[in-house]
């Protein structure tokens, strides 16, 4: 069991305290991961096969704990081990995202389980947050196996293998809808081997994507948010319609076309590689930043 300091007197006086004050509940709660919920004083989160629980004590630290136990599964989740100092000087070069680091000093990126991130993302398509964590859970319910904490049953997330085993018509009463046919494909996909996600973590962003783009119902975004939060892929920069209004609002110089919320592959793909070349290797960090805020000055609900 690990325990992290979130004091957050301190947050926004230097850098040193920027480093220091990692908040869970700001980073499961900004658009990332879906199947979180509290219950008491405690949060409870589906990683994978595992469920994870936090609970945030009175002296103002958080005790971890994953079951079944992975003394590592904290660590790897909440990526304990990136270079926060260097991301943050780096993204920190950009004025906006410099202010949003401080504003934000809490939010960080969190690693999936690429399986589970990559069915998150295909169910978040042309929808809401609540949709998305509603199809999710009956998922899991359906499909995965019973954990007990707490004395609270939980539901891991299921494998590719028994999704795939599932009819199309078994994924559609999960509430997926049209979705059903492509959550079916990508299970299909990962259960074959022909998407080798240990492949995938060791070769360039280009190429991953390339192989995740093959993949019925994988568009740019959901592409992007599978090599940024699953697969290693930091300079990733996922583009849905909250950070389409970032760049056309903060960003003009990295487009020379207006471009509208919803906007064309082609114009994805122009968008995605200059914000990848402004922001540089961490991207998806500034990414996050942007989208948070935009999220939060629109008021929006998580």
């Amino acid at each position: 069991m690990k325990k992290f300091n979130k004091d957050r007197r301190n947050c926004l006086t230097g850098l040193q305290s920027l480093y220091q004050s990692f908040d869970p509940v700001v980073s499961i709660n900004s658009g990332q991961v879906f199947l979180w919920e509290k219950r008491g004083n405690s949060w409870y989160g589906v990683h994978g096969d595992r469920i994870v629980r936090f609970a945030q004590m009175i002296d103002g630290h958080a005790e971890f704990a994953a079951f079944p136990e992975d003394r590592l599964c904290e660590q790897k989740m909440f990526r304990m081990g990136d270079d926060v100092r260097a991301i943050f000087s780096e993204i920190s070069r950009d004025p906006l995202v410099r202010r949003l680091v401080r504003t934000y000093p809490g939010l960080r990126l969190m690693r999936q389980e690429p399986h589970q991130c990559l069915f998150s993302f295909v169910c978040a398509s042309n929808t809401n947050i609540p949709m998305i964590r509603r199809m999710l859970y009956t998922l899991t319910r359906k499909f995965g196996r019973p954990v007990h904490v707490d004395g609270i049953e939980f539901f891991t997330f299921p494998s590719a293998s028994d999704i795939n085993r599932a009819s199309i018509d078994e994924l559609r009463a999960c509430g997926l809808g049209y979705r059903a046919k492509a959550i079916k494909a990508a299970a299909g996909a990962i259960a074959t081997g022909q998407l080798d996600f240990d492949v995938l973590k060791s070769t360039g962003y280009e190429e991953a994507k390339k192989e995740l783009l093959q993949v019925y119902g994988v568009g740019n975004k959901i592409a992007d948010c599978v090599l940024l939060f699953s697969l290693e892929k930091l300079d990733a920069f996922p583009i849905d319609v909250w950070i389409a209004r970032a760049l056309a609002g903060h960003y003009r110089w990295l487009h020379k076309k207006k471009f509208g919320d919803k906007i064309t592959p082609h114009q994805y793909e122009q968008l995605s590689e200059s914000a990848r070349d402004y922001f540089g290797r961490y991207a998806g960090y500034a990414q996050q930043y942007l989208y948070y805020h935009m999220r939060q000055s629109a008021g929006k609900k998580w």
